[in-house]
């Protein structure tokens, strides 16, 4: 998934080699995108003659094994002319150590890290229903319930350093004007400086905590052990469950007993009440499987926990976690392919994020200081459903007039999923 992903978002504007030892995979991707398959084991180094005949920028090695990446990546230093190598991993130990840099790796992504990570934002934000955060600039997307009806006129909290993006209603989700009013239960999208969110969150949500101090995990596998030892770091009340004795043994060991380990043969509903778990602050399933991860938040909700959270491995079950008013957070596999676009930095790069179930669209583009956009006088595209920025200096202004783009620039665009195509085409063009 994650090389189908990064070819998918590359092949607009570079030329994309793919090698699989699955034809049926690669067949699948040709008929898709704009790629040169190559069928062969990337552990081979017969498989590397096919690409001797000219140079490459970047080498990327993005299967499930450690060991394959890394063999990969050496071989390509050895076989091929190669700029720039890229490799993906999994054993966190490899984050602390330097031997990437004995094998000559440019850049490595650990993406469980990369997930842990990201899930930790939401102790930063207590009163938010879920957080983004973006390659391209240090502002921050997140959602957040009003519990007072008619607090304010979106104009009234809106400057350089927040803009609302979207608002659902009533599970209606619509693009704003500036003259729309705020009404109670409305679920709003906050785009902006953190600090400036932090401060907007408080006086639309009174209702949720100013702190989370209690979490249980669901999963003690390489996952829930990472979102542990970031969570920790916050001086959390800890609790980790999990079916598999060994995994737990490590998960203490690891830890150091800074946590509660509870090993249940059965993850039953009554485990909510007999350990206690009902008293969570927030709740995280870590599961590989979207559909115990959606049954585990279920079950939270029910027993009254403020945030259910759940990776979200499948992108298809994304628009139903939220739905059900389920955090969804994306998991290791969507973490790495982010991650590997921001090691990229290429000035033809969009990014293109998803929000309020799918229903809304994010574009980004960030002029590099290689980029042939610098100077130019650019006209911004008009369409309804539509809010587009232009971020400066990490100030945020409305680009409804022509602009003259300089480096560190950052173009993004607000829109609903039915006006994407349109959007995207121009943002890619310009």
């Amino acid at each position: 998934m994650v090389g189908f992903k990064l070819a998918q978002t590359l092949c607009l504007k570079h030329n994309i080699v793919i090698i699989d030892k699955n034809k049926e995979a690669l067949s699948r991707l040709a008929e898709s995108i704009d790629v040169m398959p190559i069928h062969g084991n990337i552990e081979d180094p017969d498989t590397y003659q096919a690409l001797m005949d000219r140079s490459y920028d970047i080498f990327i090695a993005v299967t499930d094994s450690d060991e394959a990446n890394i063999l990969s990546t050496l071989i390509a230093d050895d076989a091929i002319d190669v700029h720039t190598k890229i490799i993906r991993l999994r054993n966190p130990y490899f984050a602390k150590s330097t031997i990437a840099q004995k094998l000559r790796i440019d850049e490595a992504v650990f993406p469980f890290i990369e997930a842990a990570g990201s899930i930790e934002q939401l102790l930063k934000f207590p009163k938010a229903h879920n957080v983004k955060n973006f390659i391209f600039t240090p502002h921050s997307l997140v959602s957040v319930a009003a519990q007072e009806a008619q607090i304010k006129n979106i104009a009234n909290i809106e400057d350089t350093d927040l803009k609302v993006v979207g608002i659902e209603r009533q599970k209606n989700f619509f693009i704003p004007t500036k003259e729309e009013t705020i009404y109670e239960n409305d679920l709003l999208y906050l785009f902006g400086q953190k600090d400036r969110i932090k401060e907007v969150c408080a006086q639309l949500n009174h209702k949720a905590p100013d702190q989370i101090k209690r979490v249980a995990i669901f999963g003690a596998d390489l996952l829930g052990l990472e979102i542990a030892k970031a969570f920790l770091a916050h001086k959390i009340e800890l609790k980790i469950i999990d079916k598999d004795p060994e995994r737990c043994k490590k998960a203490s060991e690891t830890l150091q007993e800074r946590a509660t380990i509870i090993n249940s043969r059965y993850i039953e509903h009554t485990i909510f009440e007999e350990e206690n778990v009902k008293n969570a602050d927030m709740v995280i399933s870590t599961s590989n499987d979207d559909e115990d991860n959606i049954i585990r938040c279920l079950e939270a909700k029910e027993y009254g926990v403020q945030k259910a959270v759940a990776v979200n491995n499948d992108m298809e079950f994304y628009s139903l976690m939220h739905k059900l008013g389920i955090i969804a957070v994306r998991g290791p596999k969507m973490s790495a392919y982010y991650s590997i676009l921001e090691k990229i930095a290429s000035s033809a790069i969009i990014i293109e994020r998803h929000y309020c179930g799918g229903r809304g669209t994010i574009l980004m583009r960030k002029i590099f200081p290689s980029s042939p956009l610098i100077g130019k006088q650019i006209k911004p595209i008009q369409r309804e459903d539509l809010l587009l920025f232009l971020i400066q200096e990490e100030k945020i202004s409305d680009f409804t007039q022509p602009q003259m783009l300089k480096a560190g620039d950052v173009i993004a665009a607000f829109t609903k999923s039915n006006n994407e195509e349109q959007i995207k085409e121009w943002i890619s063009n310009l």
